[in-house]
This record gives structure tokens, C-alpha cells and sequence, in this order.
């Protein structure tokens, strides 16, 4: 998930807890869940609804999952990135002390 799609779906989470009608933030949160790929799996296995905070919950923590998943690798690329300028620097290095010694 990008960046921008994550700060849509908070702003979202946000509106539709200000919801004023049971019914339709219910209907709005079990939508969000299913398109965050957040965890319904009380509701198929206790046979009950989930709670609507039970299901912010859920959004909530698929969305901070996704944040921890786009900050490791974003890390990751950097690390791959500064690898590759310390072997790039070394081997410049060494080119130039093979020059210097011949």
C-alpha cells in the first residue's frame, strides 16, 4: 500500500467513526476492514458480529502493519543503497592504490 492510499484509509476510519447512525458506520467499518484486509475472524468463528470497536481495532492495526511494512522497506532499499556506495567507493579505492603502486 502506498503512502498516500494509508493516509486514505485513516482519514476514513476517522469520518466514519463520527458517524452518527449505528447501522450505517457498522456497514461502513465492515467495508473498510474487508478493503484493508483487516480481521474479521471473530465474527466467523464466535458466529456473532464484531463489535464496532473490535472492528476500528482490527482496521487500525492492519493499517499500522502496512506503515511498519512500508518503513522496512524503505530501510531495506537504503541499506541496499549505502551497501552498494561502500563497495563502489572501496573498489574505487582499490583501483586507485593498484595505480599508485605499480
Amino acid at each position: 500500500m502506498t503512502k498516500k492510499k494509508l493516509e486514505e484509509y485513516r482519514q476514513r476510519l476517522v469520518e466514519v467513526n463520527k458517524m452518527e447512525d449505528f447501522q450505517e458506520r457498522k456497514r461502513q467499518l465492515k467495508e473498510l476492514a474487508r478493503q484493508v484486509g483487516a480481521g474479521q475472524a471473530k465474527y466467523f468463528v464466535k458466529g456473532n458480529e464484531d463489535t464496532l470497536s473490535e472492528l476500528t481495532d482490527n482496521i487500525h492495526n492492519a493499517l499500522q502493519t502496512a506503515i511498519q511494512i512500508n518503513t522496512a522497506t524503505m530501510k531495506y532499499k537504503i541499506a541496499l543503497g549505502i551497501a552498494g556506495l561502500i563497495i563502489a567507493f572501496l573498489s574505487m579505492l582499490a583501483a586507485w592504490i593498484a595505480v599508485l603502486h605499480r
